[in-house]
């Protein structure tokens, strides 16, 4: 790969990211117009163009050249901004992401733009002369850059155009910058791009450049790697130096695990990004999918700059995807049947992200016709994917629709009717160590809330003991303890022990009974932890000892005992030891469902349409 070629990477790279930004300002263009939004398109266009060329890309420039008198147009408004305009856009910049992805895989690559360029010719030829004439096309080579047929351009466009120029040798110059490694999937730098922008309207240059970069996922891989084994040693001294009387040594590992824990944390951060850019995408999903529906719907995001780890937010892409378009076709009611109901004909879904307790918290929430028990029990017995005499909580029929097959339509649509999208949502939670609950009344709506760790590398964590064996219990979960002198326990017929804390009633469960294992513990000694998650009600767990708070890096338990609900993974302790990591919730709900479904079909009445 020769110097210039790496430039066309880093280019590619750039546009990527330009191309998301436009297409959410074609999302806001449509919900609000504005001559700021109608700018930032036009420039970024004029930037595409003008990148592309300077690097050898020339069709993708002619095609962006006349997207760009098109934008002239409506900027000018000698196009009015109408849907069916806002379409047209849209799907110039779904072919321009086509058209980039192609070159990626051949920087020769040609790709046919006649069907959009037809289009943009006819809104061009109907919408009468524009104010301001379009530039023409530059014919741009890595020698020279000329101007041809260029009438009436603005002072701004023509500096921008004079700078071309100097495009070349700042791009053979940004290569000896930039090493190949690090123009791959993570890198922003585009010199480029920096050279063609146009200068800010009182005539400056712009001279700031972004001091931020994007690094190889590899590499940011192998950092978390040696974190997570810094930790795990840092824990191993710890341990080694209780034994030892030498103040510098404790001093010094001290010191260490502060400096650890400053790695750790800035290692993390490095991989945490915002909901935002998800969030956006499914802006255009609700968009495109309502309209093909025939239906009005206000998306409302909260919480979007929320961070979670890069892994998971690629996972948890596909799930949200399929809970939105799920919620537009089947949550909320056509037009029609919601003024029957004397709702407002526009249906809203919220998304909301947050964190609590050391987790992330994703809501989908619409306003629609909610989940009818009955109806989803039916169509399972219909799918033949339970019994007809199957008898099912309210909470387990809601449930269903996670089911892989399953599917309350009869006719399959573009949108929905193959029974395979929930599945998928299920499948990748699941993966995520993640847990999905839903929220409904029927007539007022739904809520889908997904539970995922921040980060899927390192924990704070606690190390109890039960009999001669010790666990992981993630820290987030556990909110105090309670010394065995302190409990008061009863019993109650047909439930597990109440243990009375502060006039609150919460289930008390012995360690040993959560790991299957025969007779009771003595609690004579010992300590109840008090585990409050985000939604589930609280829990008790009784252990022979607390042994003390740990950093856990987690590994991945083996295939044979992976999918078991209860073991989110293992730990390597300060002595070398591995150690079980215990997600309680999810080891009582699989050892007592009855309980965990009573509690959720009981949160499961309350309304979330408001």
């Amino acid at each position: 790969m020769d110097e210039f070629d790496e430039i066309k990477i880093c280019f590619l790279d750039e546009a990527e990211q330009n191309l998301t930004d436009t297409e959410q300002c074609f999302l806001a263009l449509e919900r609000r117009p504005g001559p700021e939004i109608l700018e930032k398109i036009f420039r970024l266009a004029h930037n595409l163009k003008g990148s592309s060329k300077a690097v050898g890309f020339d069709g993708l420039g002619a095609f962006t050249h006349d997207l760009e008198t098109f934008l002239l147009k409506i900027k000018n408004g000698n196009v009015p901004l109408q849907p069916e305009v806002v379409d047209l856009l849209l799907r110039c910049n779904d072919h321009l992401k086509y058209f980039v992805a192609e070159l990626r895989a051949n920087f020769n690559a040609q790709v046919n733009s006649q069907g959009l360029l037809g289009e943009i010719h006819s809104y061009l030829a109907d919408g009468g002369e524009a104010k301001a004439p379009a530039p023409a096309p530059q014919i741009v080579t890595k020698e020279e850059v000329q101007v041809a047929n260029v009438t009436n351009v603005t002072d701004d466009m023509a500096a921008a155009l004079a700078q071309l120029e100097d495009v070349q040798p700042m791009v053979q110059e940004a290569s000896a910058v930039v090493p190949a490694e690090t123009c791959n999937q993570e890198l922003v730098f585009s010199q480029a791009e920096a050279a063609v922008e146009a200068p800010k309207a009182n005539g400056s240059a712009t001279n700031s450049q972004d001091e931020s970069i994007r690094v190889s996922l590899a590499r940011l891989e192998r950092l978390q790697n040696n974190v997570g084994e810094m930790v795990i040693l840092h824990s191993v001294l710890k341990e080694q130096s209780h034994g030892s009387t030498s103040l510098i040594l404790k001093k010094t590992i001290h010191q260490l695990g502060k400096v650890t824990r400053e790695v750790q944390d800035i290692s993390m951060g490095l991989r945490m990004l915002p909901m935002k850019p998800t969030f956006m995408k499914l802006q255009r999903i609700v968009r495109d999918t309502s309209r093909a529906l025939g239906k009005e719907i206000h998306l409302e995001m909260i919480g979007d700059d929320t961070e979670l780890d890069k892994t998971v937010i690629e996972k948890l892409s596909d799930p949200l995807v399929h809970i939105v378009r799920n919620a537009v076709d089947h949550g909320i009611e056509s037009p029609e049947e919601r003024e029957e109901k004397g709702k407002p004909l526009k249906g809203t879904i919220k998304l909301n992200a947050y964190h609590h307790v050391g987790q992330i918290n994703i809501e989908i929430t619409d306003d629609g016709r909610g989940l009818d028990a009955h109806q989803l029990v039916e169509s399972a017995i219909k799918k033949g994917l339970i019994r007809p005499d199957a008898k099912l909580s309210d909470d387990e029929a809601y449930h269903l629709i996670f089911a892989p097959g399953f599917s309350t339509k009869d006719v399959v649509t573009d949108v929905s009717g193959r029974g395979v999208g929930m599945d998928v949502v299920r499948t990748n939670i699941e993966q995520l160590r993640g847990r999905t609950q839903i929220e409904t009344k029927v007539g007022e709506g739904t809520c889908f809330r997904i539970t995922l760790p921040l980060t899927l590398a390192i924990i704070d964590a606690m190390i109890v003991r039960h009999a001669k064996e010790r666990f992981v219990i993630p820290l987030h979960h556990i909110y105090e303890s309670v010394q065995s002198s302190e409990m008061k326990l009863q019993s109650i017929s047909g439930c597990s022990e109440i243990l009375i804390l502060r006039g609150e009633n919460i289930p008390f469960y012995r360690l040993n009974t959560l790991l299957g294992r025969k007779g009771g513990d003595p609690v004579d000694n010992g300590t109840a932890l008090i585990i409050r998650t985000s939604q589930n009600s609280p829990l008790a767990i009784f252990v022979d000892e607390v042994v003390g708070q740990t950093q856990a890096v987690i590994k991945t338990l083996g295939q044979e005992v992976r999918q078991i609900k209860g073991f989110s993974g293992s730990a390597i302790l300060g002595d070398g030891l591995p150690s079980v990591i215990l997600d309680i919730p999810a080891l009582v709900e699989r050892l007592f469902p009855h309980l965990n479904t009573d509690r959720s079909a009981h949160r499961a009445t309350r309304s979330v349409g408001a």
